[in-house]
């Protein structure tokens, strides 16, 4: 089975927007065929006002870099557009990454995690030096190394189900989220209700669920490269402006030109 491989990664706009710093790197994860991104930030420390996540499909896994009160949390994805506080002035770890698990070993399944946190302990058996480790280390390329190998390897397991999520996403992302989940399942010599059903294990999302998710996340990297609302309803496949409208009101409660005018007081 093979599909070719996008690196396209899901975005959070406002981490970078209001980062005294932000810095990312992007890898390839050969096991499940996607993306993942490592990236580092600390927030402005004037910052008042909670930061908003929007959904993104993915599960990211943040380290608070504090002396006194380092903590790792596991970060589901949002199903609509959600605060979280972060704590001005340290820095964060974090790691992005499309969920395709074998959760046999973990503590929490991945719909449990979806629209959740959870510490990172509590997902599954850590050294207990691991969270101390990745703190203590100050940069962030050895910082991505020490996570490879303390974290890394409770996270990427390969079996046949996982490759089948694996193309499914590929296909999904190749589309922009505009694929008929039926035709598919077909191409996949499986049942409609045999992936959703991997689908909601490994991802913790519907497959039409997630293919929503992804052709917002086309649209709202579009809108942030200056790209004009018709421009978006031609390349992501909405039927008119109102099916816009309605999805980034359901994902990120504001509308397409709301989004623009804030974009252009930053």
């Amino acid at each position: 089975m093979g599909s070719r491989l996008y690196s396209f990664i899901p975005i959070q706009p406002e981490l970078e927007q209001n980062s005294d710093y932000y810095i990312e790197k992007k890898e390839i994860d050969l096991i499940n065929k996607t993306t993942i991104l490592f990236y580092q930030f600390q927030l402005h420390k004037d910052l008042t006002n909670p930061i908003s996540i929007v959904p993104d499909g993915c599960i990211d896994i943040l380290f608070l870099c504090h002396d006194k009160t380092p903590c790792a949390t596991v970060h589901g994805s949002r199903l609509q557009k959600k605060s979280i506080t972060f704590q001005a002035g340290y820095e964060y770890f974090g790691f992005r990454f499309i969920p395709n698990q074998d959760t046999r070993k973990f503590n929490y399944s991945m719909k449990e995690i979806i629209d959740g946190d959870i510490l990172l302990a509590d997902l599954f058996t850590l050294d207990h030096h691991a969270v101390e480790r990745m703190i203590n280390e100050k940069k962030f390329y050895e910082r991505i190394n020490l996570f490879k190998e303390l974290i890394g390897n409770n996270l990427f397991t390969d079996c046949s189900s996982q490759r089948i999520i694996s193309y499914a996403v590929n296909k999904i992302y190749s589309s922009k989220g505009n694929i008929n989940i039926n035709n598919l399942a077909t191409e996949l010599g499986y049942s409609s209700r045999y992936l959703r059903k991997q689908f909601e294990d490994r991802v913790g999302l519907s497959p039409k669920l997630f293919s929503q998710i992804t052709r917002y996340q086309y649209s709202l990297h579009m809108l942030l490269n200056n790209n004009s609302v018709w421009d978006v309803i031609k390349e992501n496949g909405y039927y008119d402006q109102a099916h816009l409208i309605n999805e980034f009101k359901k994902f990120g409660n504001i509308t397409p030109n709301q989004l623009v005018r804030t974009l252009e007081k930053i």
